[in-house]
C-alpha cells in the first residue's frame, strides 16, 4: 500500500489493481475519516498530499459538531450521503444518546435502495470521477459507511473485482473495531446493557456482510451493479472511460 494513516482510517486507493490489470495513478485518490481536530503532525501529513478537492458526505449536524480543519491549497464539497443522522452512520452521539442502533446489513441494503440516498452517492460519484487535476478525498466520520459504500462504487464503475473492494473495505475495521470495544465497555460499565453494547460495537465493525448486503440491494434495484451505476446514479460509459484514460495505468 502506497499511503495509509490508519489513525485517521486514510488510505490512498492506487494498490489495487482492476480485471484490466491497470491500477489507478499515485497519490491521487483517498478515503479517509473526518478531519476535525488534527494534531499539528496530521496537519503536515494531509498537507503533503497536495489535496485540491475534500468531499466531506456528513450531516450538516456533524459538521457543526466537528468541522474539518482546513487543508491549505484544498476545496471543500459538502454532499450529504444522508439527511437524517443515524447511529452507526454518524457516529456523533455521546454515550448518553446512544439507543438501539439499526442491524447493519439493512441498513446498507437501505442506503443502497433508497432513491434519495442513490441521487446524493451519484452527485458525489461525478465529483470523485472528474477530470480536474489534483489529489482528491473523500469522507464521512468514520470512514467506514458512507465513504466505504461509495467508494465501492467508486471502484465497481472502475472495473474493480467485487471481492478486491470488500478487501479494502475490511482494512476499515482495524481503527473502528478499536474505538467499538471502548463504547462497548463504557455501556456495559456506566449503563449496565448488554445487548445495546454488543449492538454498538457491531455497528462499528467493517464486516464484509454489511457491505455485500448493499451490493444485492444494488442488484435487486437495477438489475445488476453495472446497470445501477448507469441507470440509478447517471455515470455514463463515456464518463467512466475518459476518467480511466486520464487517471489509470497499466500495473
Amino acid at each position: 500500500m502506497l499511503f495509509a494513516y490508519k489513525k485517521r482510517n486514510c488510505r490512498d486507493l492506487s494498490y489495487l489493481v482492476n480485471v484490466e490489470g491497470k491500477r489507478l495513478l499515485e497519490g491521487l485518490f483517498f478515503r479517509s475519516g473526518h478531519l476535525y481536530k488534527l494534531s499539528g503532525k496530521e496537519r503536515k501529513l494531509y498537507g503533503s498530499l497536495g489535496l485540491k478537492t475534500i468531499l466531506d458526505l456528513r450531516t450538516d449536524g456533524e459538521i457543526m459538531k466537528k468541522p474539518d480543519d482546513p487543508i491549505e491549497g484544498a476545496d471543500s464539497i459538502h454532499l450529504a450521503i444522508l439527511n437524517a443522522e443515524t447511529l452507526g452512520i454518524t457516529h456523533e452521539k455521546g454515550l448518553k444518546g446512544y439507543r438501539q442502533p439499526p442491524n447493519m446489513p439493512e441498513l446498507y441494503a437501505s442506503i443502497a435502495s433508497n432513491p434519495d440516498c442513490y441521487e446524493k452517492m451519484g452527485e458525489a460519484l461525478k465529483a470523485m470521477l472528474s477530470l480536474e487535476d489534483g489529489p482528491r478525498l473523500w469522507h464521512c466520520t468514520a470512514g467506514k459507511d458512507r465513504a466505504g459504500i461509495l467508494t465501492s462504487l467508486f471502484l465497481l464503475a472502475l472495473g474493480y473485482r467485487e471481492e478486491d473492494i470488500i478487501s479494502d473495505y475490511c482494512l476499515s475495521d482495524g481503527p473502528n473495531r478499536k474505538k467499538g470495544r471502548l463504547y462497548r465497555n463504557l455501556i456495559l460499565i456506566f449503563m449496565w446493557k448488554k445487548d445495546l453494547a454488543k449492538a454498538v460495537y457491531k455497528a462499528m465493525l467493517a464486516d464484509r456482510e454489511y457491505l455485500i448486503s448493499a451490493f444485492n440491494a444494488m442488484k435487486e434495484v437495477a438489475g445488476s451493479i453495472e446497470d445501477y451505476i448507469h441507470k440509478m446514479l447517471g455515470i455514463s460509459e463515456e464518463q467512466i472511460a475518459a476518467f480511466k484514460a486520464k487517471f489509470m495505468v497499466q500495473a
